[in-house]
């Protein structure tokens, strides 16, 4: 029997227990309108119902996804529950209630209300893990490798294979300042840990490395395919304050050069050179229409 006086659950903020609150709401016959980790929960007149974390329940609930739902749920399940965003919760808990009630093929229906909130919030998250993947730049440090990222979500526990499986001999560490936690691997071991502050120290060998790779970055550039926003398509700003060969061009006054000069040297030549073709189109015509009078 459904009970309608519980509308809200409050959980403890982890996977777990959010797989607990799933449990919980089948086995009062119960979608709550509103799921919330305890540190978020605002004063309501809504009756709450208090989650317990329980792993046994978690791991029936998870079993669920996997044999009823398919891998590709429980993949999109695990994506929108990093996604850092209000509602995930919510989004998380009806695409269940929905693929459990009406199976599989309900749950894979990406235009439906029930299942597009948590099928967008994953592919935000995927989105930020492949743009990380080739936007993480290491410095050494002390014999260790380490970088500084600022993403919206997440997404370090996707960038953990990755890396581990690139650096496999490498001691390193990626810390997630947004979100104040850090990857380390070192020797077989590798972690996810939170860290509440942390300052790199500053290494002049290091420094050395990066002048040379931003001068490497600036004379690769093809200067006749010149296209700052192409360039924000695939590098969005955000994540240039973490990446030492674009970083001093979010400061003012900055002058973007290449190798065949500045940014506006280069879009003057450009001008030049078409101006200079279609003159010469014209002579070719003009010369054509002479020979033909």
């Amino acid at each position: 029997m459904s009970d309608r006086g519980v509308l809200v659950f409050a959980y403890d903020g982890s996977f777990e227990g959010l797989m607990s609150a799933v449990f919980d709401a089948f086995s009062i016959k119960t979608l709550p309108d509103d799921i919330f980790p305890f540190d978020d929960i605002e004063p309501t007149l809504l009756k709450i119902h208090t989650v317990e974390t329980n792993f046994e329940h978690a791991k029936r609930v998870e079993h669920a996804i996997a044999e009823k739902l398919g891998r590709g749920a429980e993949n999109l399940v695990r994506r929108g529950f990093l996604y850092d965003g209000e509602g995930k919760e919510t989004a998380i808990m009806r695409f269940l209630w929905k693929g459990f009630n009406e199976g599989a093929k309900a749950a894979s229906a990406i235009g439906d209300p029930d299942v597009n909130p948590l099928f967008k919030m994953a592919t935000a998250v995927s989105n930020e893990q492949r743009l990380l993947m080739g936007f993480v730049r290491f410095s050494e440090s002390q014999g260790a490798l380490t970088a500084v990222i600022h993403p919206k979500h997440f997404v370090l526990p996707l960038l953990r294979g990755y890396f581990c499986a690139r650096m496999y001999n490498e001691n390193f560490m990626i810390y997630d300042e947004n979100h104040k936690a850090a990857l380390i691997h070192s020797g077989r071991r590798t972690a996810i840990i939170p860290v509440a502050d942390l300052e790199l120290p500053k290494c002049e060998e290091d420094k050395f490395y990066r002048e040379l790779w931003k001068s490497y970055y600036r004379h690769i550039a093809i200067s006749s395919r010149y296209n700052p926003k192409c360039r924000m398509t695939h590098m969005p700003k955000r994540f240039w304050s973490d990446m030492p060969e674009v970083k001093e061009e979010l400061e003012s006054g900055f002058e973007q050069k290449l190798s065949a000069g500045t940014a506006a040297e280069i879009k003057q030549s450009l001008a030049d050179e078409k101006s200079k073709q279609l003159f010469a189109e014209m002579q070719e015509k003009a010369a054509v229409s002479f020979l033909h009078q």
